[in-house]
């Protein structure tokens, strides 16, 4: 038996799907700071839950590291791409020098400090190419922790690449994702700042 829907059913089923996505986006990358976190805790002993404040930045920052690392050239075990990323991660989000001193020295003592120093490199770029963008976009950035509440943008711009392709009002749409991503609770930026920045992304890429 066939079923028929009307345009705006059909609309209705999309957004709930796409909302479905992106929430399904932001507790992606909040378990994977909260596995890393876990991982870090039990294999070397160090006690990185304050990185759980950041959540999902931490995740959209450290991911495409993550894959980074997988796709590249590099021969590590899991234990070891663990502990690459919690040096980069703790070296971003991290304000605890004995922390992030203790984990350069077991990232020394396992020889991986050239790879280390590479993933490095590859987070400051990222850094640097995700700040010149917000900042051609016009968003106003008081400071690199400003930047960095912001990451868990980076893995969802083809969501709203999509949202953009689909039509519709800049301001609308830039509420409508702000208020599904805010409906996860695994980010840290308010509801109001985040439909600001998302309208000035979306001019932008319009």
């Amino acid at each position: 038996m066939d079923f028929l829907i009307n345009e705006s059913q059909l609309r209705l089923i999309l957004q709930e799907q796409d909302e479905n996505n992106m929430s399904g986006d932001m507790k992606e990358m909040y378990s994977f700071t909260k596995n890393l976190v876990e991982k870090v805790k039990k294999i070397y002993g160090l006690n990185l839950r304050l990185l759980l404040t950041w959540g999902a930045s931490v995740g959209g920052f450290v991911l495409p590291l993550s894959e980074f690392i997988k796709t590249g050239r590099f021969n590590l075990t899991e234990e070891q791409q663990i502990l690459i990323l919690a040096g980069v991660a703790c070296t971003f989000f991290y304000d605890n020098s004995r922390t992030l001193k203790l984990l350069l020295k077991k990232i020394k003592s396992e020889g991986l400090e050239d790879t280390f120093k590479e993933v490095l490199i590859k987070s400051k770029n990222l850094r640097t190419s995700f700040f010149n963008f917000l900042k051609s976009a016009g968003v106003t950035l008081n400071n690199t922790m400003d930047l960095i509440a912001y990451s868990f943008i980076i893995p969802v711009i083809t969501d709203i690449l999509g949202g953009i392709m689909n039509g519709g009002n800049p301001e609308e749409i830039a509420m409508t994702i702000a208020k599904r991503l805010a409906a996860s609770g695994v980010i840290v930026v308010s509801q109001s700042v985040l439909s600001e920045v998302l309208r000035r992304i979306i001019k932008k890429i319009k």
